[in-house]
């Protein structure tokens, strides 16, 4: 005879959901200790070989101002990405080829290695470890003194300026016809050609007061913006026994100190890099990257975020 089945009771359904919560729970703690302990045990056994001093090192890196801004990337993708990455007054692109990565000696600065923050700061580091590098301005871009130069914000030049026949072509772009009025190849106001006799050419520079000229270049060029506003403030041909005196003052403020840049009449290349109000100065530092030197990184506080590619050592 079979034996009554007893009834089975029902299940809570909210105790059935908090035990599988409690061991979804304890599956997953157990899944992510697991992950971390297997991805440090990995990153030591990938890279169980620190940097030494002496050692060849590839890595690739992105250098920026405390701003942010890029100057220089072993990487095309910062160097073409102007929107995630802005960049520097000075930053230029180079060759597409030329961005890879970037071997250097551990340790060694001065002629033939780094800076020496740079070269200091990677010895220590393993293969695909990252890493971001301050260089206090000793340890970065010496300046140099003799490629400084302070200028009043508010100048007196004369009116009258004598060229040879031929810089005077080349930089007007046309013939020295007397009494001809010609457009400044720098100032960009109207000058008269007074006298045109041997192989020299006098222009007499006639401004109007109030007139704003760019003679640092053009602030709202989509290539190369450079330059600010000066103003003509007066104009007195017959000043300093005729050989005339123009007043202009020079539209800067402290903001612009490292945030605009210029070209002189010799288009030579420079920053602003100091302002003085009670002095009523300022200051620019020339760029001459065909010697290496760029004024808006020498002296300055510059930043690395380098990765280790490739590590071999100094023995091999």
């Amino acid at each position: 005879m079979e034996s009554e089945s007893k009834p089975q009771k029902s299940r809570d359904p909210q105790k059935v959901f908090m035990a599988l919560l409690i061991a979804g729970i304890i599956v997953g703690v157990g899944a992510i200790g697991y992950v971390l302990y297997s991805g440090t045990g990995g990153s030591h056994a990938q890279s169980t070989r620190a940097v030494a001093s002496g050692d060849s090192v590839g890595l690739n890196y992105v250098g920026t101002l405390a701003d942010g801004r890029v100057f220089d990337t072993s990487l095309s993708g910062v160097a073409y990405d102007d929107v995630s990455y802005p960049k520097s007054l000075t930053f230029s692109h180079r060759e597409n080829t030329s961005y890879t990565v970037f071997t250097m000696t551990a340790g060694k600065y001065g002629a033939g290695g780094t800076i020496k923050g740079f070269a200091l700061s990677v010895i220590g580091m393993h293969v695909n470890e990252t890493k971001l590098i301050e260089v206090q301005p000793a340890d970065g871009y010496a300046v140099n003194p003799t490629m400084l130069a302070t200028k009043n914000l508010v100048e007196v030049i004369g009116d009258t300026e004598t060229y040879s026949a031929t810089d005077f072509v080349n930089r007007f772009g046309t013939d020295p016809i007397l009494m001809r009025t010609v457009t400044h190849f720098f100032w960009g106001w109207d000058a008269q050609i007074v006298d045109n006799s041997s192989a020299h050419v006098t222009i007499k520079m006639k401004p109007t007061v109030g007139q704003v000229v760019y003679p640092f270049g053009n602030p709202d060029s989509p290539d190369v913006p450079s330059g600010w506003p000066v103003v003509v403030e007066s104009y007195d041909p017959s000043a300093n026994n005729g050989a005339g005196s123009i007043t202009i003052r020079h539209q800067l403020t402290s903001a612009d100190v490292y945030n605009v840049k210029g070209f002189d009449a010799d288009d030579i290349e420079f920053v602003v890099s100091g302002f003085n109000s009670t002095n009523g100065t300022f200051q620019i530092h020339k760029v001459d990257t065909a010697n290496g030197y760029n004024g808006e990184l020498a002296g300055r506080t510059l930043f690395f975020e380098v990765t280790v590619v490739k590590i071999t050592p100094a023995s091999s």
